[in-house]
């Protein structure tokens, strides 16, 4: 991917408590750049810092060391504090936290109304919204009667119909069934993919990380490893050690594995494991 960063840590430190002489840090000298339509997965069990890195993003934290900067932005001054949100949005994990309004298209339309929009865009800025999350045949529906998916895909479009340059998703699927995780990550990819969004996608749930262009992996509020998704799938041990449990294909390749089968190392998706089961039938 072209290197166009959006968003950039650079050596920064935060903590929740700041006294001295030894503070416990949520972040400890992090350094990565998002860039401009990227799929960034950061990936870390809990405590790792990871939701830490979704509230730097957006100024909602500062750093107490180094700086966080969007679009070339500083974070940390208050004159920016707008600017910066209006670019980078935030969905967290739970949807009922955001949902504002008793009416699916009037939440929708909340945060473009904040912003001082026009009626005649907002209503486009709505009606696009849900059409992407595929919940406008569902504008008219109360809020309240919708699955945890549904409210989290609200929750989505409220966010698109502010049409910031990235959004930065915080555990997104976690209080969420099968189902309901499923059709919020498709909508994730989605966005990305068809309209061009800038996604973080921060999870502990490895099956999120398979469709990325890029993956983190965040351990002790510190970067354990980077790379694609193929790349980090294949580190097994250290995602172990991270607190990290393997999908389950991989579990799988690896059961298949230790009974002798002899397999390619680097299958991510369910496809890749068929296809590979039926080449080894036939060799």
């Amino acid at each position: 991917m072209e290197h166009n960063p959006l968003i950039s840590f650079d050596h920064v430190w935060f903590s929740y408590d700041n006294e001295e002489p030894s503070p416990v840090y949520a972040v400890k000298d992090l350094s990565f750049e998002v860039n401009k339509g990227e799929f960034l997965v950061i990936l870390g069990h809990n405590g790792s810092g990871k939701s830490t890195i979704a509230k730097l993003a957006n100024s909602i934290f500062l750093p107490v060391k180094g700086k966080v900067t969007v679009d070339g932005m500083d974070t940390s001054a208050p004159e920016n504090e707008l600017e910066v949100r209006k670019r980078v949005g935030v969905v967290f994990q739970n949807p009922d936290n955001q949902i504002v309004a008793s009416i699916v298209e009037e939440d929708v339309a909340f945060g473009p109304e904040n912003l001082g929009i026009a009626p005649n865009e907002i209503r486009e800025r709505v009606d696009d919204a849900l059409k992407a999350v595929d919940m406008y045949d569902r504008r008219f529906h109360e809020t309240y009667r919708l699955s945890g998916g549904q409210k989290q895909r609200v929750a989505i479009a409220g966010m698109i119909a502010m049409r910031p340059d990235c959004i930065v998703l915080d555990e997104p699927t976690a209080m969420l069934d099968p189902q309901g995780r499923s059709d919020v990550l498709n909508t994730i990819v989605s966005l990305n993919k068809e309209h061009g969004v800038t996604i973080v996608l921060i999870t502990h749930f490895m099956e999120e990380a398979v469709g990325a262009d890029r993956v983190m992996v965040v351990n002790n509020a510190e970067i354990a490893a980077e790379g694609t998704p193929r790349e980090i799938f294949s580190r097994r041990e250290l995602l172990q050690a991270c607190g990290l449990e393997l999908p389950d294909t991989a579990k799988l390749c690896e059961a298949l594995k230790k009974e002798g089968i002899v397999m390619r190392d680097d299958i991510l998706t369910e496809q890749e494991l068929i296809d590979e089961i039926v080449r080894i039938k036939r060799a």
